[in-house]
């Protein structure tokens, strides 16, 4: 019996139960998720009522505060599961010095900024905010070391030499992955510092304790953290593309490029845009910060202008 050749159907060959199992998956993280936040609400909730200060934490101002920096701890941690993987340091000992460094910082952070609650205030949000500082640390961990880490597995990649090019590419997602994490936890930790100002002066706090300008400076800072950070990676994986670019086509002595070599550098400058990459790459993260900067500073004019 003779007919049409029948044209393969390419979702009976995707093994039965695959998609069932990766949407279970799905469900199941969220599930985890909204868990887990309600417990985190709890435990929080829990540490500022301490001491008889239940009705206290319970009031709106600081109820919405919880709330604030619950999303923020479901935001680090996401953040973590997106960049743990993508650290790949070029050495043991590259990363072992990369990692005291940073946990001699970070303990340096959260000793300067958990002090004494302001007097007139909820005095059990330290013991809250120690905690909120050392998560946001540990999973900003990932992204700051793969930008520490980017000039020596940068250094590692040798020119011309096989799978170079396919370093360099993954290098520069890895880059960008962990632009995006820093920017999302700096984001999280500025909200979170004004909605826990507006907690305060709801109870009792002047304004002059803990002045909008604060909440300002707060935000430059940190977007002058993230590019500290991240300039300095993204400028050494800039001067090696050059650097390949150049290696695999060097300037022709004669200064006389030919067509098949003006054509194979465009088509390598393309692949790699080195120039364009970095550029739009910083104005992202400035970008992420910037909106968030120019939101607060809106909420809060009519009280920059009374002051």
């Amino acid at each position: 019996m003779t007919g049409e050749p029948r044209t393969p159907d390419p979702e009976r060959r995707r093994p039965r139960g695959t998609t069932g199992v990766r949407q279970a998956g799905a469900a199941l993280v969220t599930i985890a998720t909204v868990a887990g936040a309600a417990v985190a609400l709890v435990l929080v909730q829990w540490a500022l009522g301490r001491g008889g200060h239940t009705a206290t934490a319970r009031s709106p101002e600081y109820f919405t505060w919880s709330v604030a920096a619950v999303v923020g701890v479901v935001i680090y941690f996401h953040v973590f599961a997106r960049t743990l993987g993508h650290v790949r340091p070029p050495s043991r000992a590259a990363f072992l010095i990369s990692a005291g460094a940073y946990v001699v910082l970070a303990g340096l952070v959260v000793v300067l900024l958990t002090g004494k609650a302001p007097a007139g205030t909820l005095p059990t949000v330290p013991s809250v905010m120690r905690p909120l500082y050392l998560v946001a640390e540990l999973c900003a961990a990932p992204a700051v070391l793969t930008l520490w880490l980017a000039p020596a597995r940068l250094r590692q990649l040798r020119l011309k030499a096989p799978g170079t090019l396919d370093g360099l590419l993954t290098l520069r997602a890895d880059i960008n992955r962990s632009l995006t994490a820093l920017s999302l936890i700096a984001s999280s930790g500025l909200i979170n510092t004004a909605v826990l100002r507006r907690a305060h002066l709801a109870h009792g706090l002047k304004p002059d304790q803990f002045p909008i300008t604060l909440v300002l400076v707060y935000g430059a800072a940190l977007t002058g953290v993230v590019a500290l950070v991240c300039i300095p990676a993204f400028l050494a994986w800039r001067d090696r593309a050059l650097a390949l670019i150049n290696a695999v086509y060097p300037l022709p002595k004669d200064a006389r490029p030919s067509e098949a070599w003006s054509d194979g550098r465009a088509r390598l400058t393309t692949l790699v845009s080195p120039d364009v990459t970095v550029g739009k790459t910083v104005s992202v993260a400035l970008g992420v910060l910037a909106p968030l900067g120019t939101a607060l500073l809106a909420y809060y004019l009519p009280e920059l202008k009374a002051k």
